[in-house]
């Protein structure tokens, strides 16, 4: 995973924190290499190879800097080594990298703030986020990174991006960890990219939910604003109004906390002293001077003894403030995420039935994560998991669908091939042998093979020169000695052959009879063939087309899946009305025109019916025939017993299934067994059931 000009910021985030170490570790950089020990050592080398391993996905707005290539020379010199680099290599390593490591911080943290998420609900909270509870724009483009390193983490896995250090992103660290932990939701949403996106923003939209509920609920509203009024009186102001009985302020004083009791619930009376402030200002007070005045002004003792029970007064009654509040919003956040976290994983769930149901319709999947809730319920897709359940509890229906989606046309095609055929032969090689097989007569100086007659020379003292000379010159009359030694040999020939040629599997076009007789039991193994070969049909990049008759028609092609309202069509269309009267001449009209068309000229055609219907066209069964010498095969599923004979004829497969037989999709499964293991060289009766 790269890291683009609209990619992740998690590479940087490494880079940086490695970075961050190193220097926080070497503040002045390394003066002398010789004093570092080798476990140190070691860790700056693997530092180093950190650095260059993150830095290298790192995207930089006007080409890699200066450092790049020394770094990335630095990180050849480490990276394959089992062992810490001797000093003489270490050293112009390490001066090398020291030289450079401001720069290399500077530059990745400069990149920082240019790059922003793909996601538009993650950019949205990067930029629109309260910056008071979530932090700075750093901070909360921070969060987002840490919780995809903890969804999904990149290379090295031993450097965790943190949370930024706020409540907030606590709350979040926490509930993604939980979330992770439970069952089998890590490894489903590392195998399913666009869950996990979608996880982590309703993680994100939920603390901004609860951030919101909070300040909305928020009971101690009156009495934060209490507090902030008095921090700003001086401590005689203070000293004032606590000691005169009259202070309407006196009134506010004894009713802390300002929680109206409808909002009260759990939380506790503020646990301030108020009568111990109210005795320790009035012990501050001067006994005032009799000068014959009804209201003399207060004298105070001390100014600073003032001040100090000023602050201490505030400070406690702000303390008894923020833990009363902290416990109340812990009690609310411990309900508000037990109840994200029964939904996200009710959510999950319903995600999986979505994904077993639909994924073949979908590529993008991730996109559907909305479907899992409520909508899942409420619009129609229950229809689709009522086949699904009847295709898992009949496996033979199940079987027979996979039959009907994977059937090979009729007649196989052969075709030549050469083929390289090897052919081992065996050859026999002269060798030198031991004695015993002698061969003949030859020159040569082996002792051992020489004939006595020569050697008899040797005796003589008169010719032992002479044998002296053989010798010297190999001319020795020798026994010759030879054995043959088998080798095999591998010759490559190529051979004519005749192979089956398999044709692609082409598109399939499915007529579905949907008048009044078909109500029922007949109604549900159509639909439910009809669903399952949309689904495999898909899965294997079949074009599919499907064509709902009664006495007129109605038509969805499958290929136009990708559109927003495909689901929705689908869903529709299986869940079509049966009534009427039973026309199948419009359907087989429509598609022979198909037929025609580019995408489906290579299509099969099967009709689900009980057939119940009057003989067809003479002009439409010679479509029919014509469209089969173009190697298209029509097939029939029969529902029923009554069918019309003659209708069904004009189809060169035909499968029959009987309501009133118990075993009736076993013995189709059957059918089509019997079919597929016919002589495919001679092509296929005209009526398989029959």
């Amino acid at each position: 995973m790269g890291y683009k000009k609209n990619g992740t910021r998690k590479f940087a985030q490494k880079a940086i924190k490695v970075i961050e170490n190193f220097v926080a570790k070497y503040p002045n950089g390394i003066d002398d290499v010789n004093s570092i020990d080798e476990e140190s050592q070691a860790w700056i080398e693997r530092s180093i190879q950190i650095i260059r391993e993150n830095v290298k996905h790192i995207w930089f707005p006007n080409g890699k800097p200066k450092w790049f290539e020394s770094l990335r020379g630095s990180r050849n010199t480490t990276s394959h080594q089992t062992e810490f680099a001797d000093k003489k290599t270490f050293e112009p390593l390490c001066k090398k990298f020291c030289s450079s490591v401001s720069d290399i911080l500077r530059d990745v943290c400069a990149i920082l703030p240019k790059q922003k998420t793909t996601s538009k609900k993650k950019r949205k909270f990067e930029s629109f986020a309260p910056s008071n509870a979530f932090g700075s724009e750093a901070d909360r483009k921070q969060l987002i990174d840490a919780m995809e390193d903890m969804a999904s983490p990149v290379e090295p896995t031993e450097i965790k991006i943190e949370f930024p250090k706020n409540n907030y992103a606590k709350l979040a660290e926490d509930t993604f960890s939980d979330i992770l932990d439970h069952d089998d939701i890590k490894d489903y949403i590392q195998s399913h990219e666009g869950v996990s996106e979608n996880i982590q923003t309703d993680i994100l939209e939920w603390l901004q939910q609860t951030k919101e509920t909070l300040d909305k609920e928020d009971p101690f509203l009156d009495e934060s604003i209490f507090i902030e009024q008095h921090k700003k009186w001086l401590a005689i102001d203070v000293a004032t109004d606590l000691t005169n009985e009259n202070s309407k302020i006196q009134y506010h004083y004894k009713r802390l906390p300002s929680v109206s009791e409808s909002k009260r619930g759990s939380i506790a009376p503020s646990n301030l002293n108020f009568n111990f402030y109210k005795n320790q200002f009035a012990e501050q007070k001067k006994e005032p001077k009799k000068d014959g005045k009804d209201k003399a002004p207060i004298q105070w003792k001390s100014m600073e003894q003032l001040e100090v029970l000023r602050r201490n007064f505030i400070g406690d009654m702000e303390e008894s403030f923020i833990d009363r509040k902290n416990k109340w919003e812990q009690e609310r956040i411990d309900e508000m995420r037990k109840t994200f976290l029964d939904e996200l994983y009710k959510k999950i769930q319903n995600f999986k039935r979505l994904e077993k149901l639909l994924s073949p319709f979908i590529k993008d999947f991730g996109r559907l994560w909305d479907l899992s809730e409520g909508f899942f319920e409420t619009s129609g897709f229950e229809i689709l998991e009522q086949f699904a359940k009847l295709l898992e509890q009949d496996q033979s229906l199940q079987e027979l669908a996979e039959i009907l989606g994977k059937h090979n046309r009729a007649q196989s095609i052969f075709e030549k091939d050469l083929r390289d055929k090897v052919v081992i032969k065996t050859e026999w090689h002269p060798q030198n042998a031991y004695r015993g097989e002698i061969k003949g007569i030859c020159f040569s100086n082996d002792i051992s093979s020489v004939l006595p007659s020569e050697l008899a020379l040797m005796k003589n003292p008169a010719t032992k020169k002479l044998f002296q000379l053989r010798f010297a010159q190999k001319q020795l009359l020798s026994f010759e000695y030879q054995r043959n030694v088998e080798r095999t040999q591998e010759e490559s020939t190529q051979e004519e052959v005749s192979i089956e040629k398999k044709e692609p599997k082409g598109p399939i076009i499915i007529c579905v009879d949907t008048s009044g007789s078909m109500h029922g039991t007949p109604e549900n193994i159509a639909k439910t063939i009809t669903f399952a070969l949309s689904k495999i049909a898909l899965e294997e990049e079949r074009k599919c087309y499907l064509i709902s008759f009664s006495t007129g028609i109605e038509a969805l092609d499958m290929s136009d899946f990708k559109k927003g309202d495909s689901l929705q069509k689908l869903v529709r269309f299986l869940q079509m009305s049966f009534n009427g009267g039973t026309d199948a001449s419009p359907a087989l009209q429509h598609a022979i025109k198909m037929l025609q068309s580019n995408d489906y000229k290579n299509a099969d055609v099967l009709m689900i019916s009980d057939f119940v219907m009057a003989n067809l066209p003479r002009n439409l069964i010679d479509a029919i025939e014509v469209e089969k010498e173009k190697n298209t095969d029509f097939y029939s599923l029969v529902i029923g017993t009554s069918g019309n004979q003659g209708t069904i004829d004009c189809f060169n497969h035909n499968w029959s299934y009987n309501t009133n037989d118990i075993h009736a999709s076993r013995h189709l499964v059957e059918q089509l067994h019997s079919i597929k293991m016919r002589p495919t060289s001679q092509g296929l009766s005209d009526n398989a059931d029959k």
